[in-house]
């Protein structure tokens, strides 16, 4: 730890210098730690470097301030990594205990052997091509429900995000990917269901049947109450299923956010009609611990994940947004951005993908996709764009600051590498194509299931 590094980031706004402080120390990380000294003239230096030092594992030996407003830092750098060494991040979710359904320490009783696993016959094999996000989830959802522990399936799939969603599902579920590979335009899978405490022979039986599965209606209550009325009728529910039933179908989206970080497991979303989800909710915590053993009362810690849910296209949302995204990416948390609706619209490229086909659209989404505007440099403001004027009068404010717009931002999200996610049924539904999207690096397809896994192992999962 003997080499030294210093960078000067005065003239720079939040968050240039600390998406630059954490450039140099994963320069020094790679070189076996050191000493990194920043200079900086940002007011909101000596409190983002202190609140980055904490999240980073690095020391934060001196920090002073010169007559002319400079800051300057001196930072130690270990070779441990964005987080410290005893506590490491993970990208696969721990296995979730079961609670005892008696409040009375549970006597230690011999664990069954783990069943032999099961095969379903080829005519069994799930097939989902033509289905779109989250129908296949959905069905192999549904499907494994009524398998015993252990089985081995066959399912295929030409949906774009059912990579990424049944990967999701899968570290959700404690289910086991076993090949997982290209036919055509389609995905093959073979996975096995968990054999794990959640399908064990011995767990007690926490969920009521279906036909005893309470149903909660939303239709007739405003828009704004919908949320604390579902909560104010699962509170008489408890513990167990409920089915939520409403006949204005875009409250998926919110529904679904609630739900993630809420701790309820969404078992199934039909919005096809009016919309019906199922949902497994999560133990209310005890009141009290003195007969329930310690360990069953201890929530499971959150990952150092980052899930941002990009729903609208305002500049200042999108702004707000990416400012998130690189500060937490920064300060060592795995990012997810996951861009559904008007968000694609900031993903979309100036000129089409010459790697990606063409593809047949409607008339009406040809339509909806000329009316709206396409990639980092054209989204409007939300409040006093004034036909364009605003906008240019922010971006002359920001360029003489030296603050870092959308197109900046964005640049740096991929350099820090951010996982881009663009929801494959929003894509459908505005008319957004592959061929409409930049290439970039870093960026895939996925659905529902993604979002709903990520933000349930998150530490912080926002939306914009």
């Amino acid at each position: 730890m003997n080499s030294s590094t210093a960078i000067d980031c005065r003239g720079q706004s939040c968050p240039a210098p600390i998406l630059a402080t954490a450039k140099a120390a994963r320069g020094l990380k790679s070189n076996g730690g050191g000493t990194l000294e920043i200079a900086a003239d940002d007011d909101a230096f000596p409190l983002d470097i202190r609140s980055w030092c904490r999240s980073s594992g690095s020391e934060l030996i001196d920090l002073t301030v010169e007559t002319d407003g400079t800051h300057r830092a001196v930072v130690r750098v270990t070779s441990g990594g964005e987080r410290p060494a005893e506590a490491p991040r993970r990208r696969t979710p721990p296995p979730i205990p079961t609670r005892p359904l008696l409040s009375v320490a549970p006597q230690p009783v011999e664990p069954p052997a783990p069943p032999p696993p099961a095969a379903l016959s080829s005519d069994e094999a799930l097939d989902f091509r033509g289905q779109r996000c989250p129908e296949p989830i959905l069905g192999l959802a549904r499907k494994t429900r009524s398998l015993p522990p252990g089985t081995e399936l066959e399912l295929v799939a030409d949906d774009p995000a059912f990579r990424l969603d049944l990967e999701s599902w899968c570290r959700s579920a404690g289910a086991t990917i076993i090949t997982l590979d290209p036919e055509g335009d389609a995905m093959r899978a073979r996975i096995r269901t968990a054999g794990g405490p959640r399908h064990a022979a011995n767990t007690v039986r926490l969920t009521p049947p279906a036909d005893e599965t309470p149903r909660i209606s939303l239709d007739g209550v405003a828009e704004d109450q919908r949320l604390p009325h579902l909560e104010r009728q699962l509170a008489g529910v408890g513990h167990g299923r409920a089915l939520v039933v409403v006949s204005d179908t875009t409250f998926s989206v919110e529904l679904v956010q609630w739900a993630a970080a809420a701790g309820h497991r969404l078992l199934s979303l039909d919005a096809h009609g009016p919309l019906e989800a199922q949902l497994e909710l999560a133990a209310p915590a005890p009141t009290t611990t003195a007969l329930v053993p310690r360990e069953t009362t201890v929530a499971e810690p959150a990952e150092d994940q980052c899930t941002l849910l990009v729903l609208h296209n305002d500049r200042e949302a999108l702004m707000a947004a990416l400012m998130v995204a690189v500060g937490a990416a920064a300060q060592g948390m795995n990012v997810m951005m996951f861009f559904t609706f008007w968000g694609l619209n900031l993903l979309r490229g100036d000129e089409p993908n010459a790697n990606e086909p063409a593809e047949k659209i409607s008339w009406a989404q040809r339509m909806f996709k000329w009316m709206m505007p396409r990639g980092p440099r054209r989204q409007k403001l939300g409040q006093l764009n004034m036909g364009g004027l605003g906008g240019k009068m922010l971006g002359s404010i920001m360029k003489r600051y030296e603050l870092m717009d959308v197109p900046a931002l964005m640049k740096a999200a991929e350099d820090q590498g951010i996982q881009f996610v663009a929801c494959t049924m929003s894509m459908q539904v505005m008319g957004v194509t592959k061929r409409d999207l930049a290439p970039r690096d870093n960026l895939e397809y996925g659905g529902v299931a993604a979002f709903v896994e990520s933000a349930g192992r998150s530490r912080l999962s926002l939306t914009f």
